[in-house]
């Protein structure tokens, strides 16, 4: 499986574990997620497609450094800006510096590590969160200090942390496991 398709998977199971963690805490402290009454409906869900486009990326632009680390990531050429490398197909991978292949004794690059990716995942999630509620919220009330209270009450919010969280936790997962490549047999190192 290509790490693109890890991606979205891992995108997939972070709306699916955002959406349960807001009945959760809707539940629980018997409030709704966005208390405010004028707010309207739309202003959770665009908090959550933000963190949702947030984590998409974050997980998209880990699987390209990471083909890229490996030498199988594609190259731009011509008009379209995904073509392959020459030599590089389905089931095929980019030389990566062997005797006989180009690039003979090139080193390889390191693995590039998980922890970095998946903290400033989880603090660009707790922003974008928190500006597109802010700035939604002032829309509403066409009020341009609403913007700084409702961004003062929902900067330690239950949803906007835990979505946060959540965010921080599936991209280090899915880092940790779109490295494991059943045809070698043993896991990439986790440096």
């Amino acid at each position: 499986m290509t790490r693109a398709v890890y991606a979205l998977m891992g995108t997939v199971l972070f709306a699916a574990l955002l959406i349960a963690t807001a009945g959760f805490e809707s539940l629980l402290l018997d409030r709704d997620v966005i208390s405010e009454p004028d707010a309207g409906t739309v202003l959770g869900p665009a908090m959550a497609a933000a963190a949702l486009l947030v984590v998409l990326l974050a997980l998209m632009r880990s699987a390209a450094v990471a083909d890229r680390a490996e030498g199988r990531a594609p190259e731009s050429r011509g008009t379209f800006p995904a073509q392959p490398a020459d030599g590089v197909g389905p089931g095929r991978s980019a030389p990566t510096g062997t005797a006989d292949g180009p690039g003979a004794g090139a080193p390889r690059t390191p693995a590039p590590r998980l922890l970095p990716p998946a903290l400033v995942t989880a603090l660009l999630v707790w922003a974008a969160m928190v500006v597109v509620g802010s700035v939604g919220y002032a829309l509403v009330r066409d009020d341009g200090a609403a913007a700084v209270l409702f961004a003062g009450r929902y900067v330690l919010s239950p949803f906007v942390l835990g979505s946060a969280l959540w965010a921080g936790l599936v991209v280090l997962g899915v880092g940790a496991a779109s490295r494991v490549d059943p045809s070698r047999g043993s896991p990439r190192s986790f440096d």
